[in-house]
């Protein structure tokens, strides 16, 4: 009796185990919510994305988009570091939306930014250009340095209506 639910239970187990990880979809943005007014995470946004050539930056509709960059790439570098003929040509932009909202809670505005990376392969003549998922990366740094500088303007505010204050 205690082999039966031995066997039945490693069963369920391994039918719950998956080899597989889900894919996540190439056009889910990354996105976070940072609370404060739209302007200061526009600044702060385009400040982390100084470093880019930003090609479209609509204020009004919170639109930001980098220009193409293109490069030569080669994902097995580290396993086979001497055949340098497998570099592949891979491109890539970003796209940022920012979005007004509020935090329902305590009525203070917050601003949603997503940013999606539309990266590239070249693969022949006959398919042009491939849409690849991201090592996501690059998304979640964009979206923690923004976040930085968004602390960093707080912490600047706050000293200097601290230094203001009569002694």
């Amino acid at each position: 009796m205690k082999r039966f639910f031995l066997v039945a239970l490693l069963l369920t187990l391994s039918a719950c185990t998956s080899t597989e990880p889900i894919k996540r979809p190439l056009n889910l943005p990354f996105s976070r919510v940072y609370t404060g007014s739209f302007d200061t995470v526009w600044n702060a946004t385009v400040r982390v994305l100084d470093n880019y050539s930003i090609t479209v930056a609509n204020r009004e509709s919170g639109e930001l988009q980098t220009d193409l960059s293109e490069f030569r790439h080669n994902r097995e570098l580290f396993e086979n570091p001497d055949e340098s003929d497998r570099l592949e040509e891979v491109r890539y932009r970003l796209k940022v939306k920012l979005s007004k909202a509020f935090v329902t809670q305590t009525g203070e505005p917050a601003v949603r930014v997503q940013v999606l990376k539309e990266l590239s392969q070249f693969k022949n003549i006959y398919t042009d250009w491939e849409r690849m998922p991201t090592d996501m990366h690059e998304e979640n740094v964009i979206l923690y340095r923004v976040g930085q500088r968004l602390k960093i303007a707080e912490a600047l505010k706050r000293k200097s209506a601290g230094s203001k204050a009569p002694l």
